[in-house]
């Protein structure tokens, strides 16, 4: 399926950013379908314990093997507390993902979007790149101001619900930078509207994304439903 303007002009399907809170070794086919599409996903977020949790998961090597060998790149999820955790702990939830796992990024979740945190988001950024991660993403779940996008290989700028993402605004700076710095995450959708939200997140600018049916506290507990999971593409 591709999207298309209203003027009839083919727009880039997004590729996958998937948050994949689920564990491997509970639904490992969901795991190796996400192999299998490795050529539509941008990347994979592991997320153990809200974190690398606090010994090596050896269940966890055959899945990250397998993605490693398709080329697809996972990150390590590493929560910020919209810049309140201190960049110690945050970073020491990182080495570990690299030291144990060999992650090739970071998923920087609950980041700041005020002005007052791009400092701490920019040092963050410069000591994870020294640390090894090739791949570092914010997820906002909102909009931030533009000087983050300085930092960051990956803004996540939407994260909820369908019906909120029918009336999400889009900044007009967003439209200045490359369609595959940004990426929606949107839960609660209706099967028969997946194909919308993918054309409207294209329409966005958003070069990457995610849509599953699923809701409830962990939308992201697993693959949405049937032949919705591998995100319909």
């Amino acid at each position: 399926m591709t999207p298309s303007a209203a003027d009839g002009t083919e727009l880039v399907m997004p590729q996958l950013i998937v948050p994949a809170y689920f564990h491997p070794a509970t639904h490992p086919n969901e795991w190796a379908l996400l192999a299998e599409r490795a050529s539509q996903v941008r990347l994979i977020v592991l997320n153990l314990a809200n974190g690398p949790g606090t010994v090596p998961d050896a269940a966890v090597f055959p899945a990250l093997d397998r993605l490693r060998s398709a080329g697809v790149t996972v990150g390590g999820y590493v929560d910020t507390n919209y810049g309140q955790r201190s960049t110690h702990d945050a970073l020491s939830e990182l080495g570990r993902y690299l030291d144990w796992y060999d992650v090739a990024g970071v998923f920087f979740d609950r980041a700041a979007v005020a002005p007052e945190h791009v400092a701490y988001y920019a040092d963050l950024t410069l000591q994870a790149r020294k640390m090894g991660a090739r791949v570092v993403a914010f997820n906002h779940g909102a909009h931030p101001i533009e000087a983050y996008a300085e930092h960051a290989d990956l803004l996540g700028t939407f994260e909820g619900p369908w019906p909120a993402y029918l009336e999400l605004a889009v900044p007009r700076w967003t439209r200045s930078r490359p369609a595959g710095q940004f990426f929606h995450l949107l839960h609660s959708v209706p099967a028969e509207s997946f194909s919308d939200a993918l054309w409207l997140a294209a329409r966005r600018n958003a070069g990457c994304a995610y849509v599953t049916d699923r809701g409830g506290a962990n939308p992201w507990d697993r693959l949405p439903a049937g032949e919705f999971g591998p995100q319909a593409l």
